[in-house]
């Protein structure tokens, strides 16, 4: 019976550290600037965020938990830009650079350590913007997940690669910040035709037997996205994504993708909103 009691209660234990699972936080960091590198925007499908680049005291964990929430599909690809910032005040560092990393808990384990959680890595980066793309695994559970994302003092200053809980411990602290965010996983049914089409576009000739021109009553398009996406909700092409644009009518010749006639939709971002457009391809 003692047995079966010990027994009980470790199995009781165990689900109840399960259940208060939580994410790990970060140590402060060193106090000796406000200008050590961190992450000024963060953009990622409806999600735009801007803050100062050092959010926390530097007597606080370096990581900001934000309430951003967006919903991605299984099996799409999304792009991120993360505007991360170098340290201005020690003279030192002037050209030091980055490291960026991005991690998904797509099991909602509270931790990003199994495998295909690490998405994106890119070390050696020069302060400004980055942009790099991610594809969502077609088997990834439903609901809401976290994201953390980072931008941290590389090699260049004596730094260590980051980890998403500093394990092991930088061995000068973590001169960087961390930003998590929460993402909501869907399935890959539909690309959202009722969702608020807050920017003003057009697209001609529709039908079309492959020349298409995209129009954007705009006046900022910075970080301009223009995706083409099958009547599934897949997504076929990116057909354009860069940093800033001065040109508000696009062209192109979808003939060059060998795409079957029928209907596909237009999804055009930028940085006053977004808008979905149905394309009729006869070709």
């Amino acid at each position: 019976m003692k047995t079966l009691s010990t027994l009980l209660f470790s199995i009781t234990m165990l689900a109840a550290t399960q259940a208060d699972a939580q994410y790990c936080m970060l140590p402060g960091r060193t106090s000796y600037s406000t200008t050590q590198p961190g992450i000024k925007v963060f953009k990622l499908n409806t999600i735009s965020r801007t803050s100062v680049q050092v959010e926390n005291p530097l007597s606080q964990p370096s990581l900001v938990v934000t309430t951003d929430t967006t919903t991605l599909q299984r099996g799409q690809t999304y792009t991120v830009n993360i505007l991360h910032t170098r340290d201005s005040i020690i003279a030192s560092f002037a050209t030091a650079r980055n490291n960026i990393r991005m991690w998904i808990d797509y099991n909602n384990d509270k931790d990003f350590d199994d495998a295909g959680e690490t998405v994106i890595t890119a070390d050696l980066q020069t302060a400004g913007w980055y942009t790099n793309t991610f594809t969502v695994p077609p088997t990834t559970p439903l609901g809401t997940v976290r994201l953390r994302v980072t931008a941290k003092m590389s090699a260049d200053a004596g730094h260590s690669v980051p980890t998403s809980c500093d394990i092991p411990k930088d061995p000068i602290d973590y001169h960087g910040e961390m930003e998590d965010y929460h993402l909501k996983i869907v399935p890959a049914t539909s690309i959202g035709i009722t969702e608020v089409n807050n920017l003003q576009t057009s697209i001609y000739p529709n039908p079309t037997s492959g020349i298409v021109s995209v129009m954007i009553d705009s006046k900022n398009n910075a970080q301009l996205g223009i995706h083409l996406y099958d009547i599934t909700g897949k997504l076929v092409k990116t057909l354009l994504q860069e940093p800033m644009q001065s040109n508000y009518k696009y062209d192109f010749n979808l003939n060059n993708y060998s795409l079957q006639s029928g209907v596909y939709f237009i999804k055009i971002t930028s940085a006053q909103g977004q808008s979905y457009q149905k394309l009729i391809l006869n070709n």
